[in-house]
This record gives C-alpha cells, structure tokens and sequence, in this order.
C-alpha cells in the first residue's frame, strides 16, 4: 500500500464516530415472576392487602437476601417456593421487590 492509500485509510478511519457500547437489555426475570406468581396477594404494586393481613412490601427493611428466604420458605399465610421457583427466580424476584416496590413511598 503506497503512502496516499495508507494517509487516506487512516483518515477514514479516524472520520468514523466511536461505535457507542451495545447496553444489554435489562433482566426482566423479577419481575415477570413476581406479575406471575405475587400480584395475587402483595398486588401489582407491592403494596398487600390490609383486609387479608397481606404486607405490604413498599418500604420493607428486610434485605435482598431475608426476602429470598422468606420467598423460599414462606411466612405466615405466604406459601414457600423454594419447590415452584427455580434459585435464580428466587433471587430475581427478591432483587425486584428490594429495588423497585421497596423503594417506593407509603
């Protein structure tokens, strides 16, 4: 390749915009496993049902992984899933709860 090729190939190349990282989509898994298997009693928005004795998980204290043991073992009138939930559904889930219905407000 001669002098003026090599010039002209560099600068085309240094012309080009940076390709911007591809972002991974987001894991849905929580989420599609808690619409699936807690709307039912926590709802749609995590907050129970007080005419049940549901909590509410809006503002919980428990951590990511007390909420996996609980989703587990169950609690009260909540069932266990540790037989129905594969491990890594049950992480998903307690990570959604904790990220996105406990930060929510009362």
């Amino acid at each position: 390749m001669n002098r003026l090729a090599r010039t002209a190939a560099l600068l085309s190349a240094a012309a080009l915009p940076a390709a911007a990282p591809i972002a991974a989509p987001p894991d849905t898994t929580g989420l599609v496993v808690y619409s699936a298997r807690c709307t039912n009693c926590h709802g749609p928005e995590g907050r129970g049902k007080a005419t049940f004795a549901i909590p509410t998980l809006v503002g919980s204290s428990l951590s990511a992984a007390e909420m996996e043991k609980v989703i587990a073992s169950g609690r009260a009138k909540m069932p266990a899933f540790a037989g129905k939930l594969k491990a890594e559904e049950i992480k998903a889930v307690a990570l959604y709860v904790k990220d996105v219905l406990a930060r929510q407000k009362r």
